[in-house]
């Protein structure tokens, strides 16, 4: 009978021994900057023409506009993601890669929906919402602030000028 002694769990304890002291000259991982206030773009579905921004911070309460709803932000996800499977929402780091903030609206004290908010993405209506938000600014403390890229496409080549044309884009066309 022949025994073999195979490497497996030499290595096994080798590594155990070595991964510590490798990671000890590693700094540990950047801890995620701590969210400070939120600003929201509000919009209404019936009435196309209203518009609202709010800063709010985090379990805030918050007016939409003259209405008898108000909202809350009830959580912050700096890199969300969501298991489609499990329908589970959850941050895959605590840096803000892919920030999104979570919203209840209430008409008086009773929950009448649930909404997200998303600095990289434009505001949507669930099938029974009156309100949409978008993550206008994230701000930080002691880190610099996150803000929505809100900038119009150019107009088309021969089309009228954008009425928000910068002075910037003013200058360069004279």
């Amino acid at each position: 009978m022949r025994r073999s002694f195979g490497l497996g769990p030499a290595l096994a304890m080798l590594a155990l021994l070595l991964i510590p002291a490798a990671r000890a000259g590693t700094p540990p991982p950047a801890k995620g900057p701590k969210l400070d206030a939120v600003t929201l773009g509000v919009r209404h579905r019936v009435f196309h023409d209203f518009y609202d921004a709010q800063k709010v911070k985090l379990n805030q309460d918050f007016p939409l506009g003259d209405s008898e709803y108000r909202a809350r932000v009830i959580q912050y996800l700096p890199d969300f993601q969501m298991d489609l499977e499990h329908h589970k929402f959850f941050s895959l780091s605590d840096q803000p890669r892919n920030p999104a903030f979570r919203i209840v609206v209430r008409k008086g004290s009773t929950p009448h929906d649930t909404s997200w908010a998303f600095l990289k993405s434009p505001p949507h209506f669930s099938a029974k919402s009156y309100f949409a938000f978008q993550v206008l600014r994230i701000d930080f403390v002691g880190h610099p602030p996150l803000v929505a890229d809100t900038t119009l496409a150019p107009p088309p080549p021969g089309g009228p000028p954008s009425s928000s044309s910068s002075s910037r884009d003013t200058a360069r066309s004279h």
